[in-house]
């Protein structure tokens, strides 16, 4: 059994006499906020018994305040700290600040919400101004000579702020920041105890102990004028504005409440409390005018605690709540069911009674006690309490009043018990007898001091200071008589209690042990409850005496079992500052308890759901959680030892620096640490690639290797070869690597060789070398380079970057380095090198790769398949939980974050390594496991694209709640309604006209579950009550007697009641089968499948499908649809149906998605053990026949988003959809003829048409520039030049930096310049250093590679890395070939004695002049601005958008609706794959510079998150569309029914995407009223009603009923997917705004 707060009775407002109290309500009026004890309560104003408890600060609390957004609050206590937290459930501390050293007295909120001023008694300053987010300082509230009692901000720009002090003066600041402007100290005479704004900001108001009401100018702080003088007769403590900003509201010591009309300047109306005696209590301490609400209500505190509830035209109070703002000290309870009542008392003497019904309390009238109550003792008609005044007092238990019968005790009070009519008053000398109600005997003690007392029938027992239970019998004359002593307790007894029918005692100590003992034989029944780790204070038995629960002083309550006593259940930190009394509701549902937080406290029972255990496939009803404990372990370290973290992590503390010890310590530490990340995927790929580069540079050092290299000075390639395809990667990607390199050999061979040709033939043949040359520039150097521009902006992959690099360079060194080209001569010798070099290099690398801590890609898939699935489980139960406790707590916490996250990077993972994965299994023969490895990846994301839907749903959900609107009719002052009690099973709390929201979806509450498996052994009782409770998922709303729901949290709450269990139950039995799948412990990591999965989970969806149905059944049957509403409201009931519906239908379709993963995977584990290799992809030529032969791929990855019928393809990084542009502008030959100059035109367009595709352009200026920069090689007057300053690593670098946009060039350009800088550096003092001796240059060298390649694979920046390395290599490996005579015409950097200075500078000006070239080209011919190609880009995605929606999503499923499907799978991922691409380019966009500005990144990015929510919007309607293609016959009706509406609203969307696409192409201001959304929805749903209206009353034809609640699912999505298109679509123009502004007249101005 488990048992979750049901609601909290809350305690009173602190108060202290001459001080006021502030109060605070939220914009609608709906809570009150206030401080109490160490907690804030955020309490419902029509219902009280409804309240939130923040209890986060560890000092007394002072002052909370509500944003003017509502969703904040930000309170202090008397330390000074303020914290921020958020006001729906009062949980999440958002800020947590220390603004003074001392008291806060009150805080005030900018209308922003985002500033707060808090103000108090500080030593170094009396306030501050900070911001509500991250606490930096925004202004000095200074000013004041004393504490400062109250402030005020005005609520509209020019922000204002004014202070009032305990020196008498008002200062007013102005902001923001808010600084000093004007101090006011002749007015008031004595302390300033309030001030506030207008709620127009054109007034001010001051009240303080002078009685004095002065008002100012609210802009200027000028005094104007006062009013009011002589009326009050004491302190004026609070004053409140009403929303018209005409009349406000002051409260006073003089026992009165006074409502002031400003422009008359006189009171209107006077609340007198007291009946005109002088009455201290009734001092008036604090009061609110609630804004938002349409009664006027007006709420006052008196120095009591008692909440006012005053209303104009009334003397008397509407309605008074009562409790106690001291801790509470004893609970007694008396009654039966609904006429149960609870009695408190607290450490002031008060006591009070709550009625259990209605969570109502009220203080009992007549003299109290004038201390300490410390227990409470009743029968049938009374009520006993004995306090610390060492006096027994009766009330009456049904006029709630004393009865004015006080007895005198021997002594102080220590506990009190009642049996059979008699009352036991244990005392610290004895025990006092009472007998209807008089004084009947007394027994003295000298040999112990009693501490607690229990009685039943004749047995009286009583605990003492020792560790004794001294047990008596009391005669028929109440004389008590010594029978037993029981001494198995080891502490000082605190606690005692019979059961009910007095066979069992439960003793508890100081200890928190509880031993329960049989009564007849007085043997130990258990000794086992003992989780308390404080003293226990309190006990209570159930009605059965089978379960009980106590209270102790460590904050927590148990509930404890006799059938299981090594099982419990706990609510951990019921109260602050402990336990004192704990109770049973109606004898066995529910339990109450109260503490130090003066609150009293209901917990309820969670009800079960029956669900299917994956593992066996059985069907169990026990208690589960959603919630994982691993998932809520708070924030994680900065820094861990796996992935992520730096190779040495920072130390935090360190003891006695200086000490050798401790330098010894710390150097132990950080082995360990070192030893530790040495572990570590990525250092063990950092040292492959190291060895690897220590293999490659032995080809310069090692004088066989480089023999076999022969003579020529490029060795250093080898090097170059093993940093560019390093080892740290899978086999699979070395595959793919070794031939992308051979590959880059092979094309470089081609065009060295037919360069040589040509430059031979027109040497030798026509002697005209100089046309030759021409041709090599043209043809081999420009278009080979514009070739492998184009091909690497094609593929736009690393491999094929770095692949497309190696060719470069070895065309560029065979082109303009090596002089046979040049004098016409041909010589392979280049080529061979060449070739031999990357030979050489590949089989390094690979040789490291895959014999050094090998990789995987197959098994690296099924660890990321883990990962994914993992996260899966995590993202749905916490949206499920989510859901369930209509909390954004899930969502918003850091641990769905992190799932989410591990999410996003295994999606990643999970493309890369399945491709990778496809090169293994192509080589190993095991294509059939590739194909269903896909399938199951496929899978994977369309799980991924279920749980954004379930999210969409619970987004919806929480939007709704939030809004809370009032429904129905105004209410009457002193009117009730019945609110649904879906814990108890009863009706049982009422509240006045008003719907409060935090009360809602009471129904599943998460619980700990420590304990958990005490369910299995209820009590008979328990499993006995309300069959229907107990049936969990099929409860009928008609059967359990639930009122009528007429809100939409009330329909929330009873659709959750129904469902929640199931659906709960449901995602429980998923998310297991998601922790156990689908792989085992590596390395094999062999699939393992229960073969009870498919079984269990298809069982567990059947009864899913019929509790679902069942549930939205009686959704509808809850619903008042026999009364005619407003649109609006009409529309609000339909959208929260809409929103049950399709989170429970989204969630059956995650369902069926896991069924489809584990066919998959079961067909997977069939072709992995049968171990049939094939390879038939080596059989190409009887591919190429069956391909002729077999229907077109079904692959929806291969889609493009337009199809593309004639013309060229476009290259990956640049949008496909302006093929539809470009096919527009098509120019058809057959309308013109088919004579030959109409051929001629066309062929000539096609050309022109070509040469305009931007990959085309850019491959022919990268020739362009790659020509123009090699033509000083070819000329005889530079080539020295060009030689001398190594112009071919300056074309290289042009090669690498040229890139599709000036932005892109930029970022490549900029990394290329700084690496090869600090290359250079490196590379001077390793040769300085090492002289050119081989062993020390290698060693160095392998050093020098491990932060490279660090940089390189751990922080994924490539190229910077790269090109360090590449810089090295060419300066210190060239250096050494040098240095051993390896090469010739190298005389003018040192020959035999390098000038390592004089190479370095070379090589630094080659990389600069090839990168300032590259620059310039990119800029000069052709420019792509990345900037514009974006706008563009976002442009026409935002157009296809509009028109994929104004196909009208639903009209498809229509025959004859619509002419163009939806949107199929295909083009679905061709968007997500635009959008990819977008992003890209907005990337490479924020590394462009113009004179207008840096590009607005931020901005952008937020556009492009809404604009990916959009597209998860367009595939939550897809999957529903996709699901079943073909609409029944209720879903057309449906449909016809609301196809006009529909119509409409798709148009509205479509033009909105065609406005923001327009504003965005033209960067032209959006008008400031674009048509909206709202009003087509809401027709739309309201038609929607009015259908299932129409179809319930019978008042449409007999044909209309065949809609079932399964027919409304695909509308359901529709309105979802429409509600958060518009608020995306709001979102964007939000930020396009921001962008461009605001269209007005002065930018319409005609010149």
């Amino acid at each position: 059994m488990s048992i979750v707060i049901d609601k909290i009775l809350a305690a009173a407002p602190n108060t202290e006499r001459g001080r006021p109290t502030q109060l605070s309500t939220d914009p609608k009026g709906e809570r009150i906020a206030y401080a109490s004890g160490k907690s804030i309560f955020l309490r419902s104003l029509d219902n009280p018994s409804l309240s939130k408890q923040y209890t986060t600060h560890t000092t007394q609390t002072t002052v909370a305040r509500f944003s003017p957004s509502g969703f904040y609050v930000a309170s202090g206590d008397v330390s000074g700290a303020v914290k921020v937290w958020d006001a729906v459930e009062g949980v999440n501390t958002k800020g947590e600040y220390h603004i003074i050293s001392g008291r806060i007295n009150d805080i005030a909120w900018d209308g922003d919400s985002q500033r707060i001023i808090a103000v108090g008694d500080g030593r170094e300053r009396f306030g501050h101004c900070i911001t509500a987010d991250s606490g930096n300082s925004v202004g000095e509230i200074s000013g004041h000579s004393s504490i400062i009692n109250s402030v005020s901000i005005r609520q509209q720009r020019p922000l204002r702020a004014a202070t009032g002090a305990d020196d008498s003066s008002l200062v007013f600041l102005h902001g923001a920041p808010f600084k000093f402007a004007t101090k006011l100290g002749g007015l008031h005479k004595a302390y300033v105890y309030g001030v506030g704004f207008s709620p127009d900001g054109n007034q001010l108001v001051s009240v303080g102990a002078d009685r004095r009401i002065q008002l100012y100018d609210g802009k200027t702080g000028e005094p104007t004028h006062q009013i009011g003088e002589g009326e009050h007769k004491g302190s004026i403590f609070g004053v409140s504005w009403a929303k018209d900003s005409k009349r406000f509201v002051t409260a006073s010591a003089d026992q009165t409440v006074r409502l002031w009309d400003v422009e008359a300047g006189k009171a209107v109306q006077t609340w007198r409390f007291g009946e005109g005696n002088v009455s201290i209590p009734d001092h008036q301490v604090g009061v609110v005018w609630p804004a938002g609400r349409s009664d006027g209500m007006v709420v006052s505190l008196n120095l009591a605690g008692d909440l006012n509830y005053l209303a104009e035209g009334s003397q008397k109070p509407a309605k008074i709540v009562q409790g106690h703002n001291k801790s509470i000290t004893a609970l007694g309870s008396s009654g039966l069911g609904n006429s149960q009542t609870f009695w408190t008392g607290s450490f002031d003497g008060r006591v009070c009674s709550w009625d259990v019904s209605s969570g109502v309390g009220s203080t009992i009238e007549g003299e109290p006690h004038s201390n300490q109550v410390t227990a409470f003792g009743t029968t049938p008609d009374r009520a006993y309490s004995v306090g610390w005044d060492d006096t027994l007092r009766v009330a009456d238990a049904s006029g709630k009043t004393f009865l004015g019968e006080t007895s005198k005790l021997s002594a102080q009070p220590k506990g009190l018990a009642s049996a059979e009519g008699r009352i036991f008053a244990a005392t610290v000398s004895g025990i006092d007898i009472f007998n209807k109600d008089k004084h009947v005997g007394t027994l003295p003690i000298k040999d112990f001091t009693p501490t607690s007392i229990a009685a039943s029938g004749s047995l009286v027992v009583v605990g003492d200071d020792a560790h004794t239970v001294h047990v008596y019998t009391v005669d028929s004359s109440h004389k008590l008589s010594p029978q037993q002593k029981l001494d198995k307790s080891t502490t000082q007894i605190t606690a005692l209690a019979f059961s009910p029918n007095g066979s069992l005692l439960a003793v508890g100590n100081s200890s928190g042990k509880i031993v329960v003992y049989d009564t007849n034989s007085w043997d130990v029944k258990t000794d086992r409850w003992s989780a308390h780790t404080a003293r226990v204070t309190c006990i209570a038995w159930n009605a059965e005496g089978t379960h009980a629960v106590s209270g102790g002083l460590d904050t927590n309550v148990f509930v404890w079992s006799m059938k299981a006593p090594g099982k419990r259940v706990k609510a951990p930190n019921a109260h602050k500052d402990g336990v004192n009394g704990v109770s049973w509701i109606d004898g066995v549902k529910k339990v109450a308890s109260t503490g130090g937080d003066a609150s009293l406290k209901i917990w309820g029972k969670l009800r079960n759901g029956t669900f299917i255990i994956p593992g066996t496939g059985e069907r169990a009803r026990r208690q589960i959680t959603l919630r994982n404990p691993a998932n809520f372990d708070g924030p994680a370290p900065i820094y861990s030892r796996g992935y992520g973290g730096p190779i040495l992590p920072l130390r935090r503390t360190f003891s006695q620096a200086g000490t050798f010890r401790t330098a010894v310590d710390n150097t132990v530490d950080a082995s360990k640490e070192l030893w530790e990340w040495l572990k570590t995927p990525t250092a063990k790929g950092i040292l492959k690639c190291s060895l690897a580069y220590l293999l490659g540079s032995a080809a310069t050092f090692l004088p066989p290797l480089a023999n076999f290299l022969g003579r020529q000075d490029g060795k250093h390639i080898v090097a170059t070869i093993t940093v560019y395809f390093h080892p740290a990667r899978s086999a699979g990607s070395m595959e793919e690597a070794a031939l992308l390199g051979f590959g880059a050999f092979l094309y470089a061979t081609l065009v060295g060789i037919s360069s040589m040709a040509t430059s031979v033939f027109f040497e030798t043949q026509l002697d005209l070398i100089e046309l030759g040359f021409a041709l090599v520039l043209i043809v081999f150097c420009g278009g080979g380079l514009g070739f492998i521009g184009w091909f690497k902006q094609k593929y736009n992959a690393p491999l094929v970057n770095v692949s497309c690099s190696l060719a470069s360079l070895a065309i560029i060194t065979i082109l303009t380095k090596e002089t046979a080209i040049q004098t016409g001569v041909f010589s392979n010798d280049k080529i061979v090198q060449v070739m031999k070099m990357v030979i050489m290099g590949i089989l390094a690398t690979s040789a490291v790769s895959l014999l050094v801590w090998p990789v995987s890609a197959r098994t690296e898939l099924r660890e990321t398949m883990i990962k994914a699935t993992d996260s899966f489980g995590d993202m749905l139960t916490m949206i499920t939980h989510g859901f369930l406790s209509g909390s954004e707590t899930d969502l918003r916490s850091a641990s769905f974050n992190k799932a989410q996250g591990r999410y996003k990077s295994a999606f990643t993972q999970l493309t890369k390594n399945l491709r990778e994965a496809k090169f293994e299994h192509y080589v190993l023969g095991t294509e059939e496991e590739y194909k269903l490895e896909a399938n199951l990846v496929y899978c994977m994301q369309r799980l991924a694209q279920s749980i954004g839907g379930l999210r969409s749903a619970a987004t919806t959900q929480f939007t709704l709640l939030k809004e809370s609107p009032d429904f129905g009719t105004p209410s009457v002052a002193g009117t009730t309604r019945t609110f649904p009690q879906v814990l108890g099973g009863s009706v049982a709390s009422t509240f006045t006209g008003r719907h409060d929201r935090f009360a809602v979806l009471t129904a599943i509450e998460e619980a700990s579950e420590e304990g958990s498996g005490t369910e299995d052994h209820e009590p008979e009782s328990i499993q006995t009550r309300s069959r229907l409770e107990r049936q969990g998922t099929q409860t009928s709303v008609t059967s359990t007697g639930l009122p009528t729901a007429r809100t939409p949290s009330e329909i929330f709450s009873r659709f959750i009641l129904h469902l929640g269990p199931s659906m709960k139950s449901l995602a429980y039995t998923l998310s297991k089968i998601l922790q156990e799948l689908p792989f085992g412990d590596g390395p094999e990591y062999h699939i393992i499948i229960n073969d009870h999965f498919q079984s269990s989970l298809t069982d567990a969806v059947k009864l899913y499908s019929n509790s679902r149905a069942e549930a939205l059944k009686e959704l509808y049957k809850s619903k008042e649809l026999d009364k005619d509403r407003p649109e609006k409201v009409e529309a609000d009931f339909e959208e929260v149906a809409a929103s049950c519906g399709h989170f429970s239908f989204s969630l059956q379709d995650f369902a069926n998605g896991m069924q489809t993963y584990l066919s998959i995977l079961e067909g997977l584990k069939e072709v992995t053990e049968k171990h049939n290799r094939s390879w038939n992809w080596l059989r190409f030529w009887k591919r190429s026949k069956d391909q002729l032969t077999q229907p077109p791929t079904e692959d929806p990855e291969q889609e493009r988003l337009i199809e593309q019928q004639e013309g060229p393809e476009v290259p990956k990084d640049i949008p496909e959809i302006v093929l539809e542009r470009r096919n527009a502008r098509k120019w058809r030959a057959a309308e013109q003829g088919h004579d030959s100059t109409g051929d001629f035109y066309h062929r000539l367009l096609h050309i022109i048409r070509v040469l305009e595709r931007d990959d085309v352009r850019f491959a022919v200026k990268v020739g362009i520039g790659a020509a123009i920069y090699a033509v000083f090689a070819f000329i005889p007057y530079t080539r020295p030049f060009y030689q001398h300053w190594r112009g071919e690593w300056g074309l290289l670098s042009y090669m690498l930096v040229c890139a599709m946009t000036i932005g892109a060039s930029n970022t490549t350009g900029w990394a290329r310049f700084i690496g090869t800088f600090i290359g250079a550096v490196i590379a001077v003092i390793v040769w300085v250093v090492c002289q050119g001796n081989p062993f020390a240059l290698a060693f160095l060298g392998w050093v020098v590679s491990l932060p490279c390649f660090y940089i390189i694979i751990e922080k994924g920046k490539g190229p910077f890395g790269r090109f360090i390395m590449l810089t090295y290599n060419l300066s210190c490996l060239y250096a050494y070939s040098l240095s051993i005579k390896d090469g010739d015409g190298d005389d003018d950097e040192g020959g035999v004695t390098p000038i390592i200075t004089e190479i370095v500078l070379h090589r630094v000006v080659a990389v600069l002049a090839g990168v300032v070239w590259g620059m310039i080209i990119t800029r000069v011919i052709w420019p792509i601005s990345a900037r514009q190609k974006f706008k563009d880009g976002l442009s026409l995605l935002w157009l296809r958008m509009g028109l994929i929606w104004k196909r009208d999503p639903l009209s498809t499923l229509l025959e004859g609706e619509s002419q163009n499907a939806y949107m199929n799978l295909r083009e679905e991922f061709a968007l997500q794959r635009y959008v990819l691409q977008l992003d890209t380019l907005r990337s490479a966009a924020s590394s462009e510079f113009e004179l207008r500005g840096p590009f607005p990144s931020r901005q952008y990015g937020r556009i492009m998150e809404s604009t990916n929510k959009m597209l998860d919007a367009f595939h939550a309607m897809n999957v529903v569309i996709q699901k079943d293609p073909h609409a029944s016959e209720g879903e057309t009706l449906l449909l016809k029914y609301t196809a006009e509406e529909r119509a409409d609203l798709c148009s509205r969307i479509s033009h909105l995407f065609q406005v923001l696409a327009s504003s965005l192409k033209l960067e032209f201001p959006l008008n400031d009223t674009l048509p909206g959304t709202s009003n087509s929805r809401d027709r739309l749903l309201a038609k929607i009603f009015q259908y299932r209206k129409n179809s319930a009353s019978g008042n449409e034809e007999d044909s209309t009923s065949v809609a079932k609640d399964e027919d409304y699912e695909m509308l359901y999505a529709y309105t979802l997917v429409t509600g958060q298109l518009a608020e995306e679509i709001r979102k964007v123009e939000r930020e396009v705004e921001e962008l461009f502004g605001v269209l007005d007249e002065d930018m319409l101005m005609l010149q």
